[in-house]
């Protein structure tokens, strides 16, 4: 596991390049007040294009000493070493399949990892974003949120999520009876 304290500094130095939105499942370790991670740290990035800006992103990484990779939809991966670990942090911008409406980005609220505070979406739209990808892993982390739910361990504004549905316009009842599926009544 890497301390978020350590995640903090790396991600802090990340934003001498660009703003971001931390969108992937770190949103849930916060949630459930982990000390850490396991999982790598999915951002999707605001000041620059991790198409158009590559060579920018991959001269970075090469500056710290850090690798630098390419995620399954081909952007940027970033493979930075804590310690006796390696913190994998993918970057993402709409683009192909890959879409965040900007609604959710908009409505990012502050978390504070180690010295410094950066931006995450709600776990509300996690879950939106995990049901309209739907691959077999994000059912699995659905489920996962659901059960938990169940145990008291999270909360969620279900009349967040319907309003928020609307923004995955013609994918928007597809995610309704995925949420359904998994147990998520909207």
């Amino acid at each position: 596991m890497i301390q978020f304290s350590k995640i903090g500094e790396i991600l802090h130095e990340l934003q001498s390049l660009t703003d971001f939105v931390i969108i992937g499942d770190t949103i849930l370790d916060l949630q459930l007040k982990r000390k850490g991670t396991d999982s790598d740290i999915d951002i999707f990035v605001l000041g620059i294009s991790v198409l158009v800006d590559d060579d920018a992103i991959r001269d970075f990484a090469y500056q710290r000493g850090w690798d630098y990779g390419r995620t399954p939809i081909d952007t940027p991966r970033l493979f930075v070493p804590v310690d006796d670990d390696q913190l994998q942090i993918d970057l993402y911008e709409n683009i192909q399949d890959f879409f965040v409406p900007k609604e959710i980005i908009e409505n990012a609220i502050d978390i504070k990892l180690g010295n410094y505070q950066f931006k995450t979406v709600r776990l509300e739209d996690y879950i939106l974003l995990k049901a309209n990808a739907f691959r077999e892993e994000d059912e699995d982390e659905l489920k996962t949120i659901v059960y938990l739910i169940g145990e008291g361990k999270l909360s969620v504004d279900k009349n967040y999520i319907r309003e928020h549905i609307k923004l995955f316009e013609e994918n928007s009842e597809s995610i309704k009876e995925r949420l359904s599926y998994i147990g998520i009544k909207i």
